[in-house]
């Protein structure tokens, strides 16, 4: 069966699906949802009814009746996406469109109650990280509606959010990280050397310019974010940080600008001489040297979390280790990476610089070592 097919009496029109048939040599023709998925079940159900009934059982929606969920997410869309970020945007879109207007889109949002929401919660196969981000939109536009009288009571100002497993911490070891670069694609190196000795996130390292890296006095400041593509505030308050340069970031870094610096503002590129992007990274350059080295494979952000498990298991201290890292407290670091904590603490690097460069010489002899 064809798509065309399968979308018999549809009729797009603008961002809305509507049913259009003829009954008795009338034409009916009524709204259903922005979702195919959702307009499709719809009008089912109405060339059921008029199997049945000679008719579609439900009358044409009057202005009494209440505006339906789809219809005032359009205006909350329209108002919200001014105020946030295009990637956030992005994720509220995904998240109205895939989950919540497919169940909610055609009903007068005055008749959806607090069950019909948690029901909604219940049925979505997917983790709670999801759920809850999925749960910010329908809020939103919930808020809008009691805020401008629409509805008597927000029913889910009283949803609670899942709670969250937290992630696993699966770094990589002494051993493994030099592994990795030795088997990295060669032009991605100097990227996954200072991620691994930094700490710092795939958006800041995306959005990293020369002109916040400053190599005499070996100093990085992080005032920036690079997510889908879009520039922005970095993650929180806390974030926005200068971090020290230990000797292997800044010969990685060194080296890149031979690379990079004559070329753009931006010091970490692709092949394209365009700014690395860090989901096509995870895809290709990280992925393959992992399989490489022979490690298995574990998220990328996981150069972070060596980063932080590395320099703690030296003996580094942990303030300093949080002010690297850009965490808004020190009981981040205690909570995340306890099992890793010693009894004997520095807070200059330099004892990890230490034990990696001997870690270093023994596994990977050709590996440049770090000078001090």
């Amino acid at each position: 069966m064809t798509v065309r097919d399968k979308n018999h009496h549809l009729v797009l029109r603008g961002d809305t699906w509507y049913f259009v048939t003829q009954v008795n040599g009338k034409r009916i023709k009524k709204a259903l949802s922005q979702s195919i998925t959702e307009a499709r079940r719809e009008r089912d159900k109405h060339l059921r009814d008029i199997d049945l009934y000679g008719n579609t059982r439900r009358p044409e929606r009057d202005k009494d009746s209440g505006i339906l969920f789809g219809e005032f997410s359009q205006k909350w869309s329209k108002i919200i996406e001014k105020k946030v970020k295009i990637s956030t945007m992005r994720d509220y879109r995904v998240s109205m469109n895939a989950h919540v207007l497919p169940r909610f889109g055609n009903t007068p949002i005055s008749d959806i109650g607090y069950l019909d929401v948690e029901e909604f919660i219940s049925e979505l196969d997917c983790s709670a990280k999801r759920v809850n981000n999925i749960l910010v939109p329908l809020r939103g536009v919930f808020k809008l509606a009691f805020k401008s009288g629409l509805i008597e009571n927000n029913v889910v100002a009283t949803i609670e959010n899942r709670t969250i497993t937290r992630p696993q911490i699966k770094p990589l070891s002494f051993e493994e990280v030099p592994r990795f670069l030795e088997n990295v694609d060669p032009w991605y190196g100097p990227f996954f050397e200072v991620a691994f000795f930094t700490g710092m996130r795939g958006g800041e390292m995306a959005a990293l310019k020369w002109e916040n890296t400053d190599l005499e006095e070996k100093k990085i400041r992080i005032v920036e974010t690079r997510v889908y593509g879009e520039e922005g505030r970095p993650k929180t308050d806390s974030s926005y940080r200068t971090i020290n340069m230990l000797p292997m970031v800044h010969r990685a870094l060194l080296k890149q600008a031979t690379k990079t610096r004559l070329k753009s503002k931006y010091v970490f590129l692709n092949k394209d001489d365009k700014p690395v992007d860090v989901s096509t990274l995870r895809k290709n350059a990280w992925s393959e040297g992992l399989k490489k080295a022979k490690i298995e494979y574990r998220p990328m952000i996981q150069t972070r979390h060596t980063f932080a498990t590395l320099m703690i298991s030296a003996g580094e201290n942990l303030g300093w280790v949080q002010r690297m890292m850009g965490h808004s407290s020190l009981k981040m670091i205690v909570d995340k990476y306890y099992g890793y904590i010693p009894n004997v603490t520095h807070q200059d690097g330099s004892q990890f610089t230490e034990l990696y460069r001997e870690r270093v010489q023994k596994s990977t002899p050709k590996l440049p070592q770090a000078s001090v």
